[in-house]
């Protein structure tokens, strides 16, 4: 029975460092060489590219999901330059997208992280293929690849409550349009003093949005600053002078605002808690 190699040669990092990323991981038995002439010469010590050249792996990833970190681990023996290469090629032909890109120093074994930098919120589109690459002039060994992503549908991050905007003049945060809402709509920016990891631009936030002295009914639509009202509501009130807390989801346009409408015949204060951001 032959030995399989554990995970420690790679030297990643424990998994889940990042709130709400997922990962996959690959190892050198899932490595090719670009010439197929040059065989699989697979050994205990990693996948070894002796006469320069390139190592690569297919990802096979699904579209919808989003990109957001990869880390290669691989030595540099020999002094000769050694890139890991992330990049997009679409199915059917086209331009080539590098993605992200790292140099290997000479030395040790040891872990070159990409995370946040050079890949930041690269989604994986229907028509596209994405491979990682090893290519040297030298002699190197790629030990393994993680890759960190957000699945499609399940991206949402939870953070510490922020106050984004409140309407009530001498109510923090300042510097914002205050006064109650009637008959008309507000942009609004809820990612005023909200704290993002480097690279991460949400494109939904999910918030807690109340009501304060309300007339006697109506109701407020929170949605994405630059697309059409929905005519849907975000919280309603019944009563004069109510005070109504609902947790809801709106999306956000690139700069972080979305829309507040109040109908005719009604009029609020409201404030927002921005709770998680989705990305």
């Amino acid at each position: 029975m032959s030995s399989i190699p554990s995970a420690a040669p790679a030297g990643f990092p424990p998994l889940g460092l990042v709130p709400g990323v997922h990962y996959r991981c690959w190892g050198f038995y899932d490595m090719l060489p670009n010439d197929w002439a040059a065989g699989r010469a697979v050994n205990i010590g990693g996948y070894v590219q002796g006469s320069g050249g390139e190592l690569r792996i297919d990802l096979a990833l699904e579209a919808g999901i989003t990109l957001v970190e990869a880390a290669f681990s691989a030595t540099n023996s020999t002094g000769a330059t050694v890139t890991g290469v992330v990049e997009r090629v679409p199915y059917g032909g086209g331009a080539t997208n590098q993605v992200g890109a790292v140099s290997f120093p000479t030395g040790s074994p040891g872990v070159v992280d990409l995370r946040g930098t050079l890949i930041a919120n690269v989604v994986v589109g229907a028509g596209d293929a994405y491979l990682a690459r090893m290519v040297t002039t030298g002699t190197s060994q790629w030990l393994g690849f993680r890759l960190g992503y957000i699945p499609f549908g399940f991206g949402y991050v939870p953070i510490t409550p922020v106050r984004a905007y409140d309407s009530r003049a001498g109510n923090p945060p300042l510097g914002v349009t205050k006064g109650q809402l009637s008959n008309t709509t507000r942009v609004v920016n809820l990612l005023n003093g909200v704290s993002l990891p480097a690279g991460v631009k949400p494109v939904g936030l999910l918030v807690n949005l109340a009501v304060v002295n309300t007339s006697a009914s109506g109701f407020l639509s929170l949605y994405q600053n630059g697309t059409a009202d929905p005519g849907t509501s975000s919280i309603n009130w019944y009563r004069a002078n109510e005070i109504v807390a609902n947790t809801t989801y709106t999306g956000i346009d690139t700069n972080g605002n979305a829309i507040a409408k109040v109908p005719l015949n009604a009029s609020t204060d409201f404030f927002i808690d921005v709770v998680g951001y989705y990305a």
